[in-house]
């Protein structure tokens, strides 16, 4: 008997979750067949395996960026119709994945209540102090959570069950809630050239969604501080790669600095190129709750400059011995650290060298064991 799961995406762009998400059901085993349910086609149509499908989630524009209110509501209801419609016309699935967070999925769980079904939730980021996030953290089957999320996932069950004091801590107790680290498959990630690097132009690179709380305008002043300490900037240049997320809550490219020595990429396909033939790369992420993007630039070998702010890199990476460390948010001090990379070569090389032996700690296949595990159950 072919076992059928269905994965829930009702984010209308692209980003690192997805990517996590794809490298899970990569693994899962051919026997398995998968469909997705997403308003994102773009995000799901480089996928040509043949146990993997996409149904269009019927999603009205103007409801996509809402997050609250009534028209939160309303577009959960919308999504709920599409859903029910979608598997009347498929046959039985033995479980769903949802993997944006019991808010954003929100209308897998008005599901529950009309249909007995299976969710597997992944959160990958902090979710809202609400009845809604708590309402649905109830009603999965099981829940894999980034540990950076272990604090708002209490909140949002003692939200949810505040006549219950108790109850949120013997909910967390229970095997329904483990912790997991994201990790990737090393193989498809094109390392950086190591042989000549000190002779080569030091390439910087910035990798993101235009998400404001990304801080992409912070790099771009870091740049610009940094061209006016030097005459010859023709030593080294910068990659901007980029997606612009269709929400409100995102940087507009028409409103940013242009900088002569940055390159700007939308959605580039070769970002493994772009990846590789670059030195350096810089997160301005506030708080990232993982950071898949800088563990990938780990394993192709750049040297990482990280925020000093306590999120997960933070407290993995050692500033001078496998990443370079900047006070948050402060322009000067991301430009003394880039500074300080550009002036020592050798430096360079070495920190890149060690967070490249560290990212071969987080294979996918170890990473995501108990996820794997969990599906085909």
């Amino acid at each position: 008997m072919i076992k059928r799961v269905l994965i829930y995406d009702p984010v209308p762009f692209k980003g690192g979750s997805k990517n996590v998400m794809k490298t899970i059901i990569a693994e899962l085993p051919s026997s398995i067949d998968v469909w997705v349910i997403s308003n994102d086609k773009a995000s799901w149509c480089d996928d040509c395996r043949s146990n993997v499908h996409f149904v269009p989630l019927f999603s009205p524009h103007f409801l996509q960026n809402k997050t609250t209110g009534i028209l939160y509501f309303l577009k959960h209801f919308v999504y709920l119709f599409s859903l029910i419609a979608n598997m009347m016309k498929l046959k039985r699935f033995t479980k769903i994945i949802a993997f944006s967070g019991p808010c954003v999925d929100f209308s897998l769980y008005l599901l529950t209540e009309l249909i007995h079904i299976e969710i597997i939730q992944l959160i990958q980021g902090d979710i809202a102090n609400s009845k809604v996030a708590g309402f649905g953290l109830t009603r999965a089957k099981q829940v894999f959570y980034l540990p950076s999320t272990y604090g708002s996932i209490l909140h949002a069950l003692k939200s949810y069950r505040s006549n219950e004091p108790h109850s949120n801590n013997d909910n967390m107790a229970k095997k329904k809630f483990m912790p997991f680290v994201n990790g990737i498959d090393c193989s498809t990630i094109k390392t950086k050239e190591t042989s000549h690097k000190n002779k080569d132009k030091i390439g910087f690179l910035w990798a993101a969604s235009l998400l404001k709380w990304k801080r992409v305008e912070l790099f771009i002043a870091a740049m610009t501080e940094l061209n006016s300490t030097y005459e010859n900037v023709d030593k080294y240049y910068a990659s901007v790669c980029y997606i612009e997320p269709q929400t409100d809550a995102y940087s507009d490219i028409a409103d940013l600095d242009k900088v002569d020595n940055i390159h700007w990429y939308a959605d580039p396909k070769n970002l493994n190129d772009i990846r590789a033939s670059s030195s350096i790369f810089i997160s301005t992420s506030e708080d990232e709750p993982f950071g898949l993007s800088i563990l990938e630039s780990m394993a192709a070998g750049l040297a990482i400059v990280i925020p000093a702010d306590n999120a997960y890199w933070d407290q993995q990476l050692t500033d001078g011995v496998d990443c370079v460390k900047y006070d948050p948010n402060n322009m000067e001090s991301l430009a003394q650290a880039l500074t300080q990379l550009v002036n020592d070569p050798s430096f360079l090389l070495r920190i890149a060298q060690q967070a490249k032996l560290l990212a071969q700690q987080y294979c996918n296949l170890h990473c995501y064991a108990q996820i794997l595990k969990c599906i085909p159950n």
